[in-house]
């Protein structure tokens, strides 16, 4: 492969590295809470004088989870350089970005009340990069092959069917923070409670979603959905490692029964009626528990909910909100319907159906549901014409 062509490949590998940066950062710095600190030396002095102060399982796992988190920073810091580089360049590069990333994080954490700053952690966060550094060296070209193959470039470009499955990843996986522990997995399924207390609406609406997911990735993956829509029903479980989530029957019911009826029922059928069964659903729930009472005043301000709610369950809310009313928009404009005047019905539907919640005890109406439709329906069309 000539240096131009191996320089054409690297800019997409850049976009990848920044993108594993950004997710190092996350999950380093995460729940983002900082405070104002004063100490008598340098946060550098400080951490070169960090250690762990025993050694039990807990640092060798540590060590285990900081080797693997970098070890895609290194493969990708090292298949973006220029090949133009020199080799030592190239090998020093990923290791020089795991070392300055991961101190710049450990002297952050002296700022936050739930991390410690260790020198440990950097040691084996740079290990890690120069193992990624490793395997970027050794299979270079079959990862540049693999990552320039062009029924995976196909797949993932922009479209409208990607964009909803990344909101629904979203809203399934946010806040992307594992919480380890037997304990906090048991409480959370001790926290289940019987399963005769199910929601009938809430295990309709997950219903609805994993079938409208169905039809998503068929959309893209064309042939053999049935494995990878299995995968994905390990998301469900995921939610019992998963910081501020909590898992609930409706979860597991709905998603059960929407695979049964994707393996046992004609595709032609289910697409039919996935329409309409997801915008029956969030009819039902945005009117459930139907006990109209009181008086709750309308909101005109778009997005106030979101800003006065927890940021984790607002991202999570907005993540399902937009997979909920961009799905609507886009298996109605598949079964043939404008795109336009299915956009207006829906903003003009949820903006009715919000006040009517001005009369259902526990519900905050406002203008957001509609905006969101109207927002979603632009980035379909959007898509659509790119």
């Amino acid at each position: 492969m000539s240096p131009a062509a191996e320089d054409a490949q690297a800019v997409p590998h850049r976009g990848i590295l920044a993108i594993v940066v950004a997710l190092i950062l996350y999950g380093s710095l995460y729940p983002w809470q900082f405070h104002v600190r004063h100490y008598g030396s340098n946060p550098l002095w400080i951490l070169l004088h960090r250690w762990p102060g025993t050694f039990d399982r807990y640092v060798i796992w540590d060590a285990i989870v900081n080797i693997t988190l970098y070890v895609p920073l290194g493969i990708f810091a090292f298949l973006a350089v220029s090949s133009r580089a020199s080799r030592t360049v190239r090998v020093l590069v990923p290791v020089a970005m795991g070392l300055a990333l991961s101190a710049s994080i450990e002297m952050l954490q002296l700022f936050d009340d739930s991390r410690d700053c260790s020198m440990a952690d950097v040691i084996t966060n740079v290990t890690g990069a120069a193992v990624g550094m490793a395997v970027g060296a050794l299979y270079r070209v079959k990862l540049q092959r693999f990552l320039a193959a062009l029924p995976a470039a196909t797949r993932l470009r922009p479209s409208g069917a990607l964009l909803l499955l990344s909101c629904w990843l979203g809203y399934q996986l946010f806040p992307l923070f594992p919480v380890w522990g037997r304990t906090n997995v048991m409480h959370r399924l001790a926290a289940l409670g019987p399963l005769s207390t199910v929601s009938l609406v809430a295990t309709l609406v997950v219903f609805a979603e994993w079938l409208t997911v169905a039809c998503l990735v068929e959309s893209i993956r064309k042939k053999r959905t049935s494995g990878l829509l299995a995968l994905l029903l390990l998301l469900v479980p995921a939610r019992l490692i998963l910081a501020s989530r909590t898992l609930a029957w409706p979860d597991i019911v709905g998603a059960a029964a929407a695979y049964a009826v994707w393996l046992c029922l004609p595709r032609l059928w289910v697409r039919r009626a996935v329409p309409v069964l997801l915008t029956g659903a969030l009819i039902l729930s945005e009117l459930s528990p139907f006990h109209f009472a009181g008086h709750t005043n309308f909101s005109w301000v778009p997005f106030r909910g979101f800003i006065l709610t927890d940021w984790e369950l607002s991202f999570v809310l907005l993540f399902r909100k937009s997979f909920w009313y961009g799905s609507v928009l886009w298996l109605w404009r598949a079964s043939g319907r404008s795109l336009a005047w299915t956009t207006a019905l829906a903003a003009a539907s949820l903006f009715v159906l919000e006040r009517m919640q001005m009369y259902l005890p526990g519900r905050t109406p406002d203008i957001t549901d509609a905006v969101l439709a109207v927002l979603m329906g632009l980035l379909l069309w959007l898509l659509r014409n790119a």
